[in-house]
């Protein structure tokens, strides 16, 4: 998410200690698959933070390699890892790495990236990766060979991309941009927005952006404004939205807005995951987790040695963080116990936006990856 960590205020509307509605399965040993895809920043397209995918509470490592530079968040679709590095000593541009889930060999790359700055967001569709930058130049290519299929700039100040139903979303300033995934041709371009660089969600009922001056929009997919929230005031910036149970988690401006209808529902606080009827939110060294569907109510509260830099993401078997003592994190969704705790070869996260590749731990294919600097290591 653009990640400037979506933020999040929500007011704890009840102290219950309740059992969390929803059935958390014990996980069996995990194996690369190609089932359960992480498609975007986040996991996906509503930047849910969850994955399908069945990972061991306590992981054994399968790999661990070195890039030429510190690497973003992973995409992994179709058992590779797909992620973009920074150009080590402030120098411009960066690379694109596809990676073998199982072994880490790199299956193609490094693929030169060129822009202003050392930022290049990605996102994976339809056996294609897509890397965008500063600039706002939205490449493709292709995930089996790596070779660059289409190049299209749209507008500076550009974020993260998403991937749904054949469109590509970025917002870069002002404008939302949904380009063809198989061509790049810029199919829909909105009027101006206020803001810059937000990091759309993406479903079937619409684009929904978090952009400047605490303004929360949802937008058809055909580029209409169909509601708007806004401050009536003016100013840049922009952040990452979440979407779950029909609720819009707006990171600029931390507010819960009604899918439908823009309707302000509250207020939360930290970046969320979801699974069920159950948010999970990181903020500082505390995990919470907020029943989503019964007015926010707390099931529990776990707080960590150390604060959380990267995370959270959500699987059937635990609730993962990384955190800034360089550690990974398993917690039980059900009660906020710690299951495992598993010592990394640095601190997960890392990158600002522009300043460097926006970097997170992900989930997909039945593989965990941790990025920590240039180096990118993977459990099952």
């Amino acid at each position: 998410m653009r990640r400037s960590k979506i933020r999040m205020s929500m007011t704890v509307m009840a102290a219950a200690a309740a059992a969390v509605a929803l059935a958390f399965p014990a996980s069996a040993s995990a194996s690369v698959s190609t089932a359960c895809p992480d498609v975007a920043h986040h996991e996906n397209a509503a930047h849910d933070g969850r994955n399908c995918s069945t990972v061991p509470v306590n992981p054994a490592q399968l790999w661990s390699v070195t890039l030429n530079g510190a690497a973003s968040y992973p995409v992994i679709a179709g058992g590779r890892i797909f992620v973009t590095t920074s150009a080590p000593g402030g120098s411009y541009g960066g690379s694109l790495y596809a990676l073998d889930a199982q072994t880490g060999k790199t299956l193609w790359g490094p693929v030169a990236l060129s822009g202003t700055y050392f930022y290049f967001p990605l996102a994976y569709g339809g056996g294609r990766v897509f890397v965008n930058d500063f600039d706002g130049t939205l490449r493709a290519f292709n995930a089996a060979t790596g070779a660059q299929e289409w190049s299209t700039t749209t507008s500076y100040f550009s974020g993260e991309p998403v991937v749904s139903q054949g469109e590509v979303w970025v917002q870069g300033s002002g404008s939302v941009y949904g380009l063809s995934a198989k061509t790049g041709a810029i199919e829909v371009q909105t009027g101006y927005l206020d803001g810059d660089g937000a990091a759309p969600a993406v479903d079937k009922s619409g684009v929904y952006v978090s952009t400047g001056c605490q303004t929360q929009v949802k937008l058809s997919l055909s580029g209409e404004t169909l509601w708007q929230d806004s401050n009536s005031c003016s100013g840049g910036g922009g952040a990452s939205t979440a979407l779950w149970r029909g609720l819009m988690y707006g990171g600029e401006g931390d507010k819960i807005l009604d899918q439908s209808t823009g309707a302000v529902e509250g207020s939360f606080s930290g970046v969320p995951a979801f699974s069920g009827r159950t948010g999970f939110f990181a903020s500082g060294s505390t995990v919470s987790a907020l029943n989503v569907a019964k007015g926010n109510a707390l099931v529990w509260s776990a707080t960590l040695p150390a604060a959380v830099a990267a995370g959270p993401v959500v699987t059937s078997s635990a609730v993962w963080v990384g955190t800034s003592a360089s550690t990974l994190v398993a917690l039980s969704p059900a009660s906020g116990a710690v299951l495992s705790t598993i010592t990394l070869p640095g601190v997960a996260g890392g990158g600002g936006q522009y300043s460097g590749d926006p970097s997170d731990i992900g989930i997909g294919n039945n593989v965990l990856v941790v990025p920590t600097g240039s180096t990118v290591t993977a459990f099952g």
